[in-house]
């Protein structure tokens, strides 16, 4: 496997993110206007996109957003979020379910590290599902600054429990 940051914006990445989103999430969890979401993600020049691949397949896809963004997005979601020009927020992390456990998210997350600090970066965030075991694995891999549970987030988990995590890379 390898993960590549998606420097240009073109139909073929697109299709490639939605076929992704499409056999990773529940279909609740589907964005309504996926293709005009991610086109826009894709063309934002801020925003980290990276693909990763096995065999020239398209089989996972990270998204991190500059944390203000986030902080703009989720306010109301979650208030407690403060602004941070310096930290990277992931927005989504997708990888179809036949290739989880292979490696993938630390391959997609070593990438992910590695473009935050060419671009002068040395912290992220994320809300990480509980019931995954996400914010677990997440915990394990990075240096924690900040964790808070939030017991029943409705901005995407049907109200799951979900722990707001800040680190640095």
């Amino acid at each position: 496997m390898q993960a590549e940051v998606v420097k240009t914006f073109d139909a073929d990445v697109l299709q490639n993110i939605l076929s992704i989103e499409r056999s990773s999430f529940p279909k609740a969890w589907i964005y309504d206007k996926a293709e005009e979401y991610y086109g826009r993600m894709l063309s934002a020049k801020a925003n980290i996109n990276i693909l990763l691949t096995e065999t020239g397949q398209k089989i996972g896809y990270l998204l991190a957003i500059p944390h203000n963004d986030a902080v703009k997005d989720l306010s109301s979601d979650d208030p407690k979020m403060e602004g941070d020009l310096l930290k990277y927020y992931i927005e989504t992390i997708a990888i179809r379910a036949e290739y989880r456990g292979k490696k993938g998210f630390s391959i997609l997350l070593g990438k992910l590290i590695e473009e935050c600090k060419k671009r002068g970066i040395h912290k992220i965030s994320m809300h990480a599902r509980v019931s995954n075991h996400l914010s677990e694995i997440i915990q394990k891999k990075l240096a924690i600054t900040e964790i808070r549970r939030i017991e029943k987030w409705a901005y995407y988990n049907f109200e799951e429990p979900t722990d707001y995590i800040e680190a640095t890379i």
